[in-house]
């Protein structure tokens, strides 16, 4: 058994799957591609309003004054693709990308021989795409073939507000639904069963106009009608392509899926249409894309270990910034505030012209901690108050300090704090013997006396008598190829 998931109007459901409000008004895509860019897809509004595919641009707003064109967007695309394979991976490992659109499943071991199991199965991954913003509709049959064909005709997009030309709906016979009989209008599911083909018109094979026109006159109208000519007669009578249709529709022939696994990464992009100058528009998409990538995330169990996030500006240079998840979350607000905090320091040479977020996806972390175990409970609150402390004073004063490779004093650096270091277990030190020394930061002025080359009085605010001991001098020096130089003499008294 074999499952196909088919999503009508691909490229359009793609360019409005983050604006689901305007699957309801009269929206076209443009393909910008081809020398005269032309209407490929429009909403189920536009369609009633006049506008249909292979019209340009004008002719179509002469139709409909209030049409929105959008133009075709390959990024998004790739995004939906992606969306398609993640969440069928979730329902079978078995999976192959057959085109744009659809995604073709095997149902080896899965248990969904009975019409009832496997529509209590497809409705999952139906409404596990539409949260997601797809609209897909889902055929199960004996081959992948006719598990497509049933896709084809399982209803048509109109409930999404997308309008599925009639070239390419299917009129389902009665052995398609699920149930007995026809299924319901609308239905977003069919089964292909044994007798699926026998009523099916062979107008849904699409076959070429002249081999079209023969079948015609030999008075074969459906393709059970079609089969019975056999296969030898069919290759004989209409040559390769025929048989290429025949064992399109044949129950028996079942040709190998070329297995792919879907990509590992998780991400969001989009290429504005008007150049942005200021942070809110860029928030507001920021927002949506966060929420569909952790929406991505939680229907297969991950969360968000660490955010990639990439500006196009319109001088055609890149921003790009890594954000790593101190703790692994998908709780939206706080890997939303993370990004709106550092943007806010952000300064471009040009405006920006495309956004992309890329995710990489990580197990949930379960903690236990110890009844007196003292740790960062919330590790990401944590790093938020680090960025917003960052974007006041510099981020060059803010950090975890680090010892230089060097002999001056006070020597170090303030690096990002890293989560995943363990520091080793210092074991304490027993009593010093001797005198204990003291350090005042930042250092007492004083006021010496010198008997000879050593000190003899010391006054301070501090302290001030006789030195009974003193240690020294401990001459140090470094950097004396450059301009950094240093030289010290200190003294222990």
């Amino acid at each position: 058994m074999f499952a196909v998931i088919r999503i009508a109007d691909f490229s359009l459901q793609a360019a409005l799957r983050l604006d689901p409000e305007a699957r309801r008004h009269p929206v076209a895509l443009l393909d910008a591609g081809p020398s005269k860019p032309l209407i490929v897809e429009c909403t189920r509004a536009a369609r009633a309003a006049g506008v249909a595919t292979g019209l340009t641009a004008s002719q179509a707003m002469a139709r409909c004054s209030d049409l929105k064109i959008t133009t075709r967007s390959v990024a998004q695309e790739d995004s939906a693709t992606e969306i398609l394979l993640q969440t069928a991976y979730a329902f079978s490992p078995n999976l192959e990308a057959t085109g744009p659109g659809i995604c073709t499943l095997e149902l080896k071991g899965l248990a969904l021989e009975k019409p009832a199991a496997a529509q209590v199965w497809a409705e999952k991954i139906i409404e596990a795409l539409a949260t997601l913003g797809l609209e897909a509709n889902l055929g199960i049959g004996l081959t992948p073939d006719l598990a497509l064909l049933a896709a084809q005709g399982a209803g048509e997009a109109a409930s999404a507000g997308f309008a599925v030309p009639a070239s390419q709906q299917l009129e389902f016979p009665p052995s398609a639904g699920l149930a007995p009989g026809p299924p319901p209008a609308g239905a977003r599911v069919a089964w292909a069963g044994k007798d699926f083909v026998a009523d099916l018109p062979v107008a849904a094979l699409a076959p070429p106009a002249e081999m079209a026109d023969v079948l015609s006159r030999w008075g074969v109208r459906t393709v059970g009608e079609f089969l019975a000519l056999g296969k030898t007669a069919v290759a004989e009578r209409l040559g390769s392509a025929a048989l290429a249709l025949f064992e399109r529709v044949s129950p028996t022939a079942v040709r190998p899926l070329k297995l792919t696994a879907p990509p590992e990464q998780f991400a969001e992009e989009m290429e504005f249409e008007n150049e942005i100058e200021t942070t809110e528009p860029l928030l507001f998409w920021l927002r949506n894309f966060v929420d569909e990538l952790t929406r991505r995330l939680d229907a297969i169990y991950l969360v968000v270990a660490q955010l990639r996030l990439r500006l196009g500006l319109a001088s055609g240079a890149t921003y790009e910034r890594v954000f790593k998840i101190p703790s692994p979350t998908g709780d939206r607000g706080t890997l939303f505030r993370m990004l709106q905090t550092h943007l806010e320091t952000v300064r471009t040479d040009s405006p920006i012209v495309s956004l992309r977020l890329a995710a990489t996806p990580a197990q949930p972390e379960m903690h236990q901690f110890g009844l007196f175990q003292n740790t960062l409970r919330n590790p990401n609150q944590f790093a938020e108050t680090f960025t917003r402390l960052a974007a006041l004073v510099g981020s060059e004063n803010v950090g975890t300090p680090v010892r230089e490779p060097s002999h001056r004093p006070d020597a170090f650096r303030l690096e990002p704090p890293n989560f995943e270091f363990v520091p080793a277990r210092e074991v304490q030190a027993g009593p010093a013997e001797g005198p204990q020394f003291r350090r005042f930061r930042p250092p007492l002025p004083a006021q010496f006396e010198f008997c000879g080359d050593q000190p003899a009085r010391l006054a301070s605010r501090m302290f001030a008598g006789k030195i009974a001991a003193a240690r020294g001098p401990f001459l140090s020096s470094g950097n004396w190829w450059d301009d950094s130089r240093w030289a010290r003499e200190e003294w222990d008294v």
